[in-house]
């Protein structure tokens, strides 16, 4: 039976945050497009997996944003409801909501849990109010504490919050506030991400006006490897670039990206990769509803992955595993011999001392951990 991981995505927020680039809207209160959009999503979800030859098994879920918490808790269950009419959700699924301490409370994680959810991802991002402000974060740092006491409170016991470092005016001090602050409460998963400047957002608007100054490089790798020695120490598991976990506690939707393996999306602007076709769903709100109830296909994006394109991408997300990427497992799925396609590739990074490979085990050394972007981007060929 086929084994696919979802992601839905509801694209609400009370605000938009300075660095987010996201499929995101802000909504006047009073406006049915939240209650309209999750109709639309299960018809979708409905009609998507008739598509399919088999009925499907879902090994984890993850609801993003926008903020999944910006909607009331039936809503939420209203869609996991519908996930569990049309795929066979295993009973150990991972089943995650990324959740703003702003629109959280002991009430709703509490229904939460009974509709099923058993892991939250909350977008915490600082330990500080200055930064959160100027972050157009809507909660306090007591506040994000506040959250993740309520969620613990619900009977939630996977935890994982987010940090972002690099940040306008953010000292070697606020960060180590931060990375300290998480450790004091105990969550099962932290991510930590290095602010960067997206097209489009008010940040990268006002950097390119010389009106943001951020940290410099330097900077910037002494709070990255403050954040991975401090964490180690404290029994975490350094796992991705990106992310640490309690042993047995790292994100398992997020391994479905990294192994580049299958997942269908939901809602306006999702994503899905299944059968080498990658494509994404309408993003504004109100054309995806209005295409879900026309029956019409919501796909505005798609394509077939050349297999050549899809091993660069295993390849690219790979590699950002820290215990390693089996390149004889990838020489099997793509029937090709990896070491030799990629022998110029993996010989220079070599020599530069940014990956090592050993018994077909690709892996970054802690200079190549430092660059992994860069690392990862010698992967891609040029026509």
């Amino acid at each position: 039976m086929r084994s696919v991981s979802i992601y839905i995505h509801i694209p609400f927020c009370e605000r938009h945050c300075a660095y987010c680039d996201f499929n995101v809207y802000t909504l006047k209160e009073q406006s049915d497009l939240p209650s309209r959009t999750v109709e639309a999503i299960c018809r979708e979800i409905s009609r998507e997996s008739g598509q399919l030859n088999e009925k499907a098994t879902v090994p984890t879920i993850f609801f993003g944003g926008g903020t999944p918490t910006y909607l009331g808790a039936d809503a939420l269950g209203q869609i996991l409801r519908t996930l569990r009419q049309h795929f066979n959700v295993e009973d150990n699924a991972e089943i995650t909501a990324e959740a703003n301490p702003g629109t959280s409370d002991a009430a709703k994680f509490q229904q939460m849990r009974e509709y099923g959810f058993n892991r939250l991802s909350v977008g915490v991002q600082a330990f500080h109010d200055m930064l959160l402000r100027q972050l157009d974060r809507t909660h306090t740092a007591k506040e994000a504490e506040y959250a993740l006491n309520a969620a613990r409170t619900a009977g939630f016991s996977n935890l994982s919050l987010d940090l972002m470092f690099r940040l306008p005016g953010q000292s070697m001090q606020d960060w180590q506030q931060s990375v300290d602050t998480a450790v004091s409460i105990n969550p099962e998963h932290i991510s930590l991400y290095g602010l960067t400047l997206e097209p489009g957002t008010r940040y990268e608007r006002l950097h390119a006006g010389g009106r943001l100054q951020l940290p410099d490089e330097e900077l910037e790798t002494a709070m990255y490897e403050y954040a991975i020695s401090t964490l180690k120490v404290s029994g975490y598991h350094h796992y991705e670039v990106s992310n640490f976990a309690r042993p047995g506690w790292e994100s398992r939707h997020n391994m479905t990206y990294w192994d580049n393996n299958e997942y269908l999306g939901f809602g306006p602007g999702a994503v899905s990769y299944l059968g080498g076709r990658r494509w994404k769903a309408e993003r504004v709100p109100l054309k995806y509803i209005e295409k879900s109830s026309a029956d019409v296909n919501l796909a505005v994006e798609e394509e077939i992955l050349p297999k050549e394109q899809a091993l660069a991408e295993s390849m690219m997300v790979g590699i950002r595993k820290l215990d390693g990427l089996d390149l004889e497992r990838l020489s099997t799925r793509y029937s090709v011999t990896v070491e030799s396609y990629y022998s110029d590739e993996l010989r220079q990074l070599q020599e530069d001392g940014l990956i090592t490979l050993r018994s077909g085990v690709l892996k970054l050394t802690h200079r190549g951990l430092l660059v992994a972007d860069t690392v990862a981007a010698a992967f891609i060929r040029l026509p």
